[in-house]
């Protein structure tokens, strides 16, 4: 789905692709790490700077609700819009209709823009490492700039 390029600026278009491919990267690694990991955000600063805000994944037995995180994370930026260009908020979900997992990045810009990328991946029992398929983008839903 790259329909969304032909509308934004490139400004847009960099921002976004940072964003997605920082969050990625950091999902596959708590994954790696540690099996899951909460809701977390990501954000690209009215400066223009990457923000890397959920790298530190809380370490407790009593494991948040990850939709409570989630409105947590919009509630919190949506009061703070002015300070970012961008939103991502990665998010360990499933598939039901595939029996699969994925990495879900929910990706938002000031300038309108909303995008869902949903990564499948699926655990290799012979050696325990991850499998990741390509990625899949469609539209998203706006949560920030509503």
């Amino acid at each position: 789905m790259s329909a969304w390029r032909e509308s934004a600026s490139e400004e847009a278009q960099n921002d976004l692709d940072s964003l997605a491919d920082a969050t990625i990267a950091a999902a596959r690694n708590f994954l790696e790490r540690n099996g899951d990991f909460i809701p977390f955000p990501m954000a690209v600063k009215a400066d223009g700077e990457l923000a890397l805000i959920g790298l530190n994944q809380p370490q407790s037995a009593d494991v948040p609700q990850a939709q409570d995180v989630i409105d947590g994370i919009i509630d919190l930026f949506r009061d703070r819009r002015d300070s970012i260009r961008a939103l991502a908020i990665g998010t360990n979900v499933q598939i039901p209709s595939e029996a699969m997992d994925a990495i879900e990045v929910r990706l938002e810009h000031r300038e309108g823009i909303c995008i869902s990328v949903l990564v499948p991946y699926r655990l290799d029992s012979l050696d325990d490492s991850y499998e990741y398929e390509e990625p899949r983008a469609q539209a998203g839903d706006p949560a920030i700039w509503v």
